[in-house]
């Protein structure tokens, strides 16, 4: 939408041409003495104007200002949003100046009208204010357009003062009051009641010179149920004495006039959207009976306050009320003629309520598993020394004595060389000394000889572990030496692990909120990310009685084993397992969670 210049109209005739034929000069006037009317409820107002789109361009065009010279208005890009959106924008000007955008709620046919206000302050209380008495205006404002162009204009011009004191009031009760009491003197009613609608009936509210509602339970149950008749039938109910009503029953109007020697009861119902709010009751001598042109105009006052009294009423409930309102409003349309789309999201809730209260099925815990050998052995550095050779590594299969890999034996060659040759120059040194039959020296000496011996025993052993062999068939599950070939090691420090192909345990990650109900020999099933499409049958064996920190939570460790072989499988491979524990409500197993969450929450909470 593209955005021209102002082009304001001073005058009731000046119009802007282009808007479908909607804008007349008479909706044109109308539109400026609202302007007029509602900017002069508003002490904070400093300016403002109605807006029109042009159906041709459109542009935005100014219908009327007010005050008349005020050109500080300009349109902007914020203005066609506010009317495309049909929401309203708060922008802010200065620190004590916000500028209200506010378009014409939607109608039958809807007219493209923006109003806009620029506000002296920018609190944001008495913005709330104003934004509420704009919202009831918006709606006045409203009703007046959708009258027929060029018609009635003095029965508007007589609602418009009355819909102005009334809007004026800051609660319900007090507008209530004034409304009676307003059209008690305007139209020389003896009394005006003003009844709201409430569970089915309809409670008197406001009378007419009366702050309070005297506790006089005869007449207002006679009022009430006026109201109740005119409400009932939904039409404006007129008795004139002897001459009866017109259009409808009227027997609690009679019966009314009996009580209070009045011969002539206007009862006028109100509603919103097809919801009825209420019934307005003005009671006149029977030499005064009321003409069409006073029924017009208290017709026309009611159109445009009923949202407004609903507004008020609503702000002024509580939230336990409103909720009760509002679920009664549903009802109705649940139990109403239309609303075929609601009926069926209503029914369908129901039915999913119903099926989840009722219907049961696998209760199971679902936790993260890996697959382990059941036995690990850890081949460790059986001496020092250094990394000569690598022959197997990680995933690596092995027989059982198969050689692994090997450590540097150089050094203990040599020392083996050592004892070896001073043995032999001991054993020569034994013959000596028995030949000289020396018996000391040759028990000295043989003293050395089993030295010696020991040590080559000791350097044999240690050469023949230099050679790391499997001590069982299966896989390497850790363990690489190729990449530290030359780098030294220390007798004890860990070089290989080695599980078997054949004997698997699989480790279940389970939530310390799920550990209650699992206990040993309960069943459940193992689907690995490696093996998708198989399930694994497994039995929990051993729950270990200590909970580990793992990924932000709290889990205990519990071992199951394998009921049935599978082949491919290796150690280290990780799944999701799930164990039974029978069949239980679906609505509890998908929400136990979240109510045991409550429960924590609420035992926290509660001191």
């Amino acid at each position: 939408m593209q955005v021209d210049d102002v082009q304001g109209i001073r005058g009731a005739d000046a119009v802007p041409q282009g808007v479908e034929g909607h804008l007349s000069a008479d909706v044109a006037n109308r539109a400026r003495r609202w302007l007029m009317t509602q900017c002069g409820m508003i002490s904070k107002a400093r300016g403002g104007a109605v807006m029109v789109q042009d159906a041709d361009s459109q542009s935005l065009r100014v219908v009327c200002l007010w005050p008349q010279d005020y050109e500080s208005i300009v349109p902007t890009s914020e203005f066609s949003t506010a009317l495309v959106d049909r929401e309203p924008a708060r922008l802010s000007i200065a620190d004590s100046h916000t500028r209200l955008l506010k378009p014409l709620p939607a109608t039958e046919p809807a007219l493209p009208l923006l109003v806009v206000l620029d506000i002296e302050t920018g609190d944001d209380k008495q913005l709330k204010v104003i934004d509420n008495l704009l919202a009831w205006g918006m709606e006045w404002l409203a009703y007046t357009l959708q009258q027929p162009p060029g018609q009635n204009g003095e029965l508007l011009s007589e609602v418009f003062p009355l819909v102005a004191i009334c809007l004026d009031q800051q609660d319900f009760q007090s507008l209530s009051t004034t409304l009676v009491t307003e059209l008690a003197q305007r139209f020389d009613c003896q009394r005006a009641s003003l009844g709201i609608r409430k569970r089915r009936q309809t409670e008197v509210v406001a009378l007419s010179h009366s702050a309070r509602i005297k506790q006089d339970a005869n007449l207002l149950r006679s009022i009430s149920l006026a109201m109740d008749e005119a409400v009932d039938q939904d039409r404006v109910l007129n008795f004139t004495g002897e001459g009866g009503v017109e259009r409808g029953l009227d027997y609690a109007h009679g019966a009314l006039a009996r009580e209070t020697g009045d011969g002539c009861i206007l009862t006028l119902p109100f509603s919103h959207h097809g919801d009825a709010l209420g019934a307005l009751t003005l009671e006149r001598p029977l030499a005064v009976p009321f003409d069409s042109r006073s029924i017009e105009i208290l017709e026309r006052v009611l159109a445009v306050l009923a949202p407004v009294m609903l507004l008020m009423r609503q702000e002024e409930m509580g939230l336990l009320t409103r909720c009760v309102q509002s679920l009664g409003r549903t009802t109705r349309k649940l139990l109403g003629p239309t609303r075929y789309g609601l009926k069926l999201l209503a029914v369908s809730v129901v039915a999913l309520v119903l099926f989840l209260a009722f219907a049961t099925g696998d209760w199971r815990v679902t936790a993260d598993a890996v697959v382990e050998g059941r036995v690990q052995r850890t081949i460790a550095a059986p001496i020092d020394g250094f990394i000569q050779s690598a022959e197997a590594r990680a995933g690596d299969l092995v027989a059982e004595g198969e050689l692994l890999g090997t450590l540097d034996d150089s050094d203990l060659k040599l020392e083996r060389l050592k004892w070896s040759t001073l043995r032999q120059q001991m054993v020569s040194e034994s013959r000596e000394a028995v030949a000289q039959r020396n018996r000391a020296e040759v028990s000295i000496i043989a003293a050395r000889i089993e030295q010696a011996d020991a040590e080559l025993r000791l350097l044999d052993e240690q050469l023949a572990r230099t050679r790391i062999s499997a001590p069982f068939a299966g896989v390497v599950i850790e363990g690489d030496l190729s990449q530290r070939l030359g780098t030294p090691v220390s007798r004890g420090d860990a070089l290989f692990k080695v599980a078997p192909l054949e004997d698997y345990r699989v480790v279940l990650k389970v939530d310390e909120r799920d550990i209650r109900p699992i206990s040993v020999g309960q069943v459940g099933a193992l689907v690995l990310a490696s093996m998708p499409d198989r399930r694994l049958p497994i039995r929990v064996e051993r729950i270990t009685s200590v909970s580990t920190a793992s990924d932000g939570s709290n889990v205990f460790r519990v071992e199951a084993s394998l009921t049935e072989p599978a082949d491919g499988l290796r150690p280290g491979m990780e799944g999701v397992g799930k164990i039974e524990l029978g069949e239980a409500r679906l609505g509890w197993i998908w929400s136990r969670e979240l109510l045991a969450w409550l429960r924590i929450k609420t035992w926290t909470w509660w001191r």
